[in-house]
């Protein structure tokens, strides 16, 4: 050889995560992460844990997501001039941030005008985000849309310059986007990748529908879910669009839909929280860690300080047209008066501006004689609940897949809620060896019908097994928290995703 021999870096496909809120980032993915985290629900928590994982494989990986610059400065008690300092002096790195002054003041992006929110985000990512995200990679980039704010406009865009597309649907919702809020994006020159729809005499773009029509592969984190779409399940209740419901079955025609299951980050484990008082594991005395832990929590809510008390734990936020929190609402204080050894908490917050919920759980709590707590969402407040809980319960319509009664597991709490969606692929009735079963199985409860009584069937349930003996329960509980350890590992959540990404790379290896 004539010369010294040139060794060339190996050229890499990135990842580009768009959604519109994440947990906690990874530390390697910059000096900047620390100081975003905009989770309003399980979407935050799983795009933060794929993006954990992914950054530990030595994947390049990206996100664009909503720049929320007051609840940012809030998490991490910054005024106004701390977090310009950071903002002018810290390489966002790998964190595009989406700013507009439309949403800087916003709690999250499903709050104010929801249409407005998802144009403003959508418009800046197609005329700058992807673009030099993909020039930075040399164009060897893979979109990973989130949600239907991340749809719409983007992925049609992406699709249309050849870009790789992988779209989670972590719920139904859907917004229909007039074309005159998207004014500055050549709509023209993706029109074939847009399922446009009428809406008020408007003509907008469908932006579920269209990430569902312009993706490579469409992924639902739930098998039941995906199935309950195809046989035409909600027929009777304004659930599922009939564009998306359409788009959905031609996916599936065409083998171009399949299923991961959500798995919880690593930060969410108990041993690992910093929000518990005492962390514990299932190798540990959970009887005595969980009632130090429901002391302080009762402490900090308002609740009759009890660690004996049966603690049922409603961690979601409080949405009368998926969750099925007027049931909860319904039948409250009734069952803490017939069931006297029982507390209620609900940390969450209502679905955008609607306070009603929040307003209606507020005075059923003050109304409890501090048996009942209700709280405005915080995640410090949020995961010590998980810890401080023995059942934690909700009443879905419908769950594409569920988060609450994988995290409850982990603390060692069992789990309850109607049998649908995620929660029939993951809640098995307990049934336990002591009562004649063949062998101890199952953690939690479902219940069938979605109304009041089912809802208190359910957690009657939850509360008979609470009653048990301790070392009977100890010994469920410790079985189940190894078990969801296993059946929710992060790792393989994240090999199932890193394979997907390497069919869309042409079957060519990320790292």
């Amino acid at each position: 050889m004539n010369g010294p021999e040139i060794l060339k870096k190996a050229k890499r496909t990135a990842i580009m995560m768009v959604s519109p809120e994440t947990g906690m980032l990874p530390a390697e993915m910059g000096d900047f992460a620390p100081y975003i985290s905009g989770k309003t629900g399980g979407l935050g928590d799983v795009v933060a844990a794929l993006c954990e994982g992914i950054v530990a494989r030595g994947i390049d990986c990206h996100i664009a997501t909503f720049d929320l610059k007051k609840r940012f400065q809030t998490e991490r008690h910054l005024d106004e001039k701390g977090w310009r300092k950071i903002r002018f002096t810290i390489d966002p790195d790998k964190i595009h941030l989406v700013c507009s002054s439309i949403f800087a003041d916003l709690d999250s992006a499903y709050s104010g005008n929801l249409l407005l929110n998802a144009a403003e985000f959508q418009k800046q990512i197609v005329n700058n985000i992807i673009r030099n995200v993909s020039a930075k990679c040399e164009g060897r980039l893979i979109l990973h849309s989130h949600d239907w704010m991340a749809g719409g406009a983007i992925t049609a865009y992406a699709k249309s310059r050849g870009c790789p597309i992988l779209h989670t649907i972590h719920n139904i919702h859907n917004g229909n986007i007039p074309l005159d809020m998207l004014f500055g994006i050549d709509i023209d020159s993706m029109a074939w990748d847009i399922f446009f729809s009428e809406d008020n005499g408007r003509r907008c773009i469908d932006s579920l529908s269209t990430a569902i029509k312009s993706a490579s592969i469409v992924n639902f984190v739930g098998d039941r879910f995906l199935g309950e779409i195809i046989e035409d399940n909600f027929l009777d209740r304004a659930i599922i669009s009939p564009n998306v419901r359409q788009e959905v079955k031609v996916k599936y025609d065409h083998g171009a839909t399949l299923t991961i299951t959500n798995a919880p980050s690593l930060r969410m484990y108990p041993e690992r929280c910093e929000s518990l008082v005492r962390k514990y594991g299932p190798d540990d005395d959970i009887a005595a860690a969980e009632r130090e832990n429901r002391a302080e929590f009762q402490r900090r809510t308002g609740l009759m300080v009890n660690p004996d008390a049966i603690l049922l734990y409603w961690p979601s936020r409080l949405d009368p047209a998926q969750k099925g929190v007027e049931m909860i609402q319904d039948i409250a204080q009734r069952f803490v008066i017939e069931h006297g050894d029982v507390q209620i908490a609900f940390v969450g917050n209502g679905v955008g501006q609607d306070r009603t919920h929040e307003e209606i759980l507020g005075r059923i709590a003050c109304a409890s004689g501090g048996k009942i707590t209700y709280q405005r969402f915080t995640e410090p407040l949020s995961m010590l609940g998980y810890a401080a809980a023995n059942v934690v319960f909700g009443a879905s319509l419908y769950e594409p897949c569920g988060q609450i009664d994988q995290i409850g597991n982990l603390f060692g709490a069992i789990a309850v809620n109607r049998d649908t969606g995620g929660y029939h692929d993951k809640i098995i009735d307990l049934e336990l060896a002591i009562d004649g079963s063949p062998r101890d199985e199952g953690n939690g409860f479902l219940f069938r019908d979605y109304d009041p009584g089912g809802l208190w069937y359910g957690l009657s349930k939850g509360v008979q097994f609470c009653r048990m003996p301790l070392d009977v329960q100890e010994r469920q509980i410790k079985r189940i928290m190894r078990e969801a350890r296993k059946k929710y590992d992060l790792n393989t959540m994240v090999d199932e995703y890193v394979k997907v990404y390497e069919k869309l790379n042409g079957g060519r290896p990320l790292f």
